[in-house]
């Protein structure tokens, strides 16, 4: 008898094993069918002209700041090709919209945003934000780029940077591409920009001299790097930085360069670094004032947010660590979080009095805010620190495009830029709260009346369900 156990113990096992290989290659099989046929859809209609004539608006065109008043704007095929006043035009063959007196100005650049879902996306296009830079890409960012491109459904344009890398100690093994070897981060680098991300983006805990080599290898192939600092890499040669195309939040300066003290005279070195360097600043003001509503108006601040815009597959997430870390701040905590919240304020006007180029970026996506509102949120409380409303316009068209090296064809209303335009009731120089509620959004050519904005809108609560974002995520895991 224990001649016949020993014989078939073998057997079992195999057969087991054979179970188990066939039960992972089974799902593995079911992931890459998904990843094949799952597609985004929308209920407005896809196919819509890209040419047309838009008559009477005043224009703010972002290449200085006088208002062209009763002026066209002709596009065809999705490019501007005049501008011009209204009595020069006639151009009988293409549909003319009256703009009725309107302000248009370029379509809005968020340069840091976290697209969790496709209704992100459509959040923010529904908000007047015709490109959003996504920072922290995965391979579903990829496929949602390639089906905006091929017009399958409406968001904003997409570009998406490489998994974010960062070390073995702090990364997030379920998140983040964790690498200690120089060597290894060289190929990852490669690697990244033959699969098709745009850039790639980097974090706080990489080593010096691994983070040195994305830095080199990027430059090597041509492709910009945005990320964090790393503070190893800060404290044995800060200059290094100086390859970062933009240094995302003020924070980081505050934890960075100023060991987290209120020191303005570090700041000074800061910017003094920035300008030397010509590396921009992503403030995202907008994600450090929500933590500080959260840990201390508590409950009261989450219920006034829309929380039904956020997928629910992230909300879970949230509840479980960032939510619950700031609903349970202690009074210390709170009054802390107010205080630097004010400082980063005064930091960021600090940083634009020195001449350093400011980025708009919100950080939507990593906490209660939402692609599109948390880009307006950004806007204003930029506004509010006391940096002018043109200068912070400039820093959502013309230096958000050359974040994203699209300053060529998006951050102006000029002949020969793509036709990314929001249509607005007021000058939003003077009157910046009119960007939350825009009249039209056109992007590459595309009209949106505001029921198609309002379709949007009501698509932007409409998300994945949890089986299809746990699966894009195993997808990842799996299959890198």
């Amino acid at each position: 008898m224990k001649t016949s156990k020993l014989r078939t113990f073998p057997q079992r096992c195999l057969r087991g094993t054979a179970i188990l290989l066939l039960t992972f290659f089974s799902i593995a099989a079911l992931l890459w069918l998904y990843q094949d046929l799952e597609r985004g859809e929308t209920e407005l209609t896809l196919e819509r002209p890209q040419s047309f004539i838009l008559n009477n608006v005043n224009i703010l065109p972002m290449g200085g700041q006088k208002v062209l008043p009763a002026h066209t704007i002709v596009v065809r095929n999705g490019v501007i090709t005049e501008i011009s006043p209204i009595a020069q035009v006639a151009e009988s063959e293409l549909t003319v919209i009256d703009g009725k007196q309107a302000y248009v100005m370029p379509g809005l650049i968020d340069a840091h945003v976290h697209v969790l879902d496709r209704s992100y996306a459509k959040s923010a296009l529904a908000a007047g934000v015709t490109t959003v830079r996504n920072m922290g890409g995965f391979p579903y960012h990829i496929k949602w780029r390639h089906e905006l491109e091929s017009g399958e459904w409406f968001g904003s344009r997409l570009v998406v940077s490489s998994p974010i890398f960062n070390s073995i100690e702090q990364g997030d093994p379920l998140a983040h591409f964790r690498v200690n070897n120089p060597d290894l981060a060289r190929q990852a680098v490669r690697d990244y920009i033959a699969e098709g991300y745009d850039f790639i983006k980097v974090y706080e805990g990489l080593h010096a001299e691994t983070y040195s080599a994305i830095l080199a290898e990027a430059n090597t192939l041509g492709v910009m790097v945005a990320g964090h600092p790393s503070y190893d890499l800060m404290h044995k040669n800060l200059k290094k930085h100086g390859a970062l195309r933009t240094f995302e939040h003020s924070e980081e300066i505050y934890d960075g360069f100023l060991g987290q003290t209120f020191d303005d005279s570090k700041a000074e070195s800061a910017a003094q670094f920035f300008v030397e360097h010509d590396v921009a600043l992503v403030p995202t003001l907008a994600v450090n004032h929500e933590l500080t509503q959260l840990s201390n108006k508590k409950a009261d601040y989450l219920q006034r947010i829309d929380q039904a815009a956020i997928t629910p597959f992230a909300r879970f997430i949230y509840e479980q660590t960032s939510f619950k870390r700031w609903l349970n701040a202690s009074p210390e905590l709170a009054t802390y979080n107010r205080e630097v919240d004010a400082y980063l304020h005064h930091l960021t006007r600090l940083m634009h009095e020195r001449g350093v180029k400011l980025v708009l970026g919100s950080d939507a996506g990593a906490l209660t805010g939402l692609p599109g509102p948390a880009t307006i949120d950004e806007i204003e409380l930029m506004v509010a620190a006391g940096i002018p409303p043109y200068a912070v316009l400039t820093a959502a068209t013309v230096n958000a495009a050359q974040s994203i090296d699209m300053d060529q064809q998006l951050g102006r209303i000029a002949v020969g830029f793509q036709a990314d335009l929001v249509v607005l009731n007021e000058n939003p120089v003077s009157t910046i709260h009119t960007l939350r509620n825009p009249l039209m959004v056109i992007q590459q050519g595309r009209v949106f009346s505001s029921e198609d904005l309002n379709q949007l809108h009501a698509e932007a609560h409409q998300h994945s369900n949890w089986l299809l974002s746990v699966i894009r995520h195993l997808n990842y895991l799996i299959f890198g």
